[in-house]
């Protein structure tokens, strides 16, 4: 009798523990319903961001710029540094859950973590239509020019903006000095506006293991 009593006692504490795990309001939860997200995924996110979970804007097709449209995605506001590191600490999680997290910078500078559906993070550059305009280098180009270090060294995209990107390397390239001067050419900013010479390009990469990339 006692262990019928303690096995009936168990379970509804398993019961009820599993419910507590979502910490999502009936409107996340809806919204989690509405965009058909996984909900303990995102009751995931915002136990780390402490903060509320909102529907990701549109980008303008033209203009790259935040629209007031709406798009199938979820947000989270954080802190810049804190951004970084959720997106590092679930990128795997979600992406074999077949969805993208990363650095999402809204019209006011705020930082944010995101998840889209997806498994390619050359997809969070095309959502963001990340482009370098004033270097001729519309998103197409971004995203071509990335598609081939992700082929040669694999990386992860941290995070992306109207005009900047932050990715992570698998593996460095062998030969930093030919890479940084790649780099250069397909993003002076990051030198000129940035380390100031292709010598502190290289030792930045590598303490990043990784790039930020933006254009002015």
């Amino acid at each position: 009798m006692k262990q019928k009593l303690l096995i009936a006692t168990l379970g509804l504490f398993l019961l009820f523990g599993c419910g507590q795990k979502n910490n999502l309001t009936q409107a996340e939860n809806d919204l989690a319903k509405k965009t058909n997200f996984d909900s303990d995924l995102l009751s995931e996110l915002k136990d780390l961001t402490k903060s509320d979970l909102k529907q990701l804007p549109a980008i303008d097709q033209e203009t790259g710029e935040i629209s007031d449209k709406l798009y199938d995605g979820i947000y989270s506001e954080t802190t810049e540094d804190q951004a970084v590191n959720f997106v590092k600490k679930l990128k795997s999680k979600f992406r074999e859950k077949g969805y993208l997290i990363f650095v999402f910078e809204d019209n006011d500078n705020k930082n944010s973590v995101a998840v889209i559906k997806g498994t390619d993070d050359l997809d969070i550059i095309r959502y963001r239509k990340t482009d370098g305009i004033n270097y001729d280098l519309d998103n197409l180009k971004v995203v071509t020019k990335i598609a081939d270090w992700k082929a040669k060294y694999g990386l992860i995209v941290i995070g992306s903006g109207r005009d900047w990107v932050h990715i992570e390397f698998d593996k460095l390239p062998s030969d930093l000095d030919a890479f940084a001067k790649e780099v250069y050419a397909f993003c002076p900013d990051s030198v000129d506006q940035g380390v100031g010479t292709l010598e502190n390009l290289k030792p930045a990469i590598k303490e990043m293991n990784g790039l930020w990339l933006w254009w002015d």
